[in-house]
């Protein structure tokens, strides 16, 4: 019975990120795209934090822009990736990867970080709407579930 509730809010409920979030990412795209582009036409090397900020943003966006996130995973040079400095990209890169393989409990272990200073804020977005997003698919989707799928689309346990 209570599930039945729960789907019933879900699909009232309206989630989403703000428009002046959304502005905000897409500013701070522009912004860090071209910031690659100038690094990589002067000094030649991109900083490592561009290529997490800008992997986050693209995660964050609404819809997520999995596209852009697989080709900056793809430009980025391996030695980049495998060194000390691109841990977090691995880890960023492991929220996009369950997201493009709709792979939900994947998505969420990977989104408990501990993320940087420069991509925390990004992440408590994108883990908020992530969640809000599964709640949203939830509600359109079913009209009746069980307690373990509903804890599974949510990335939670059953007793919580």
């Amino acid at each position: 019975k209570l599930i039945n509730c729960l789907i019933h809010f879900y699909k009232r409920f309206k989630p989403g990120l703000s428009r002046k979030m959304v502005e905000d990412l897409k500013e701070m795209v522009t912004r860090l795209e071209q910031q690659e582009l100038d690094c990589q036409t002067g000094s030649g090397t991109v900083p490592v934090s561009v290529y997490c900020d800008l992997l986050a943003c693209y995660l964050a966006m609404d819809p997520p822009d999995l596209t852009q996130a697989k080709y900056l995973m793809q430009r980025i040079p391996a030695t980049v990736k495998q060194g000390e400095e691109g841990a977090e990209l691995t880890k960023l890169w492991a929220v996009g990867r369950g997201m493009w393989t709709r792979d939900n409990p994947a998505v969420f272990a990977a989104l408990a970080g501990p993320w940087s200073s420069g991509v925390e804020q990004i992440m408590a977005r994108l883990s908020q709407g992530f969640r809000d997003s599964q709640k949203r698919l939830v509600g359109e989707a079913y009209s009746t579930i069980k307690l373990g799928d509903m804890a599974l689309y949510h990335g939670m346990g059953e007793t919580e």
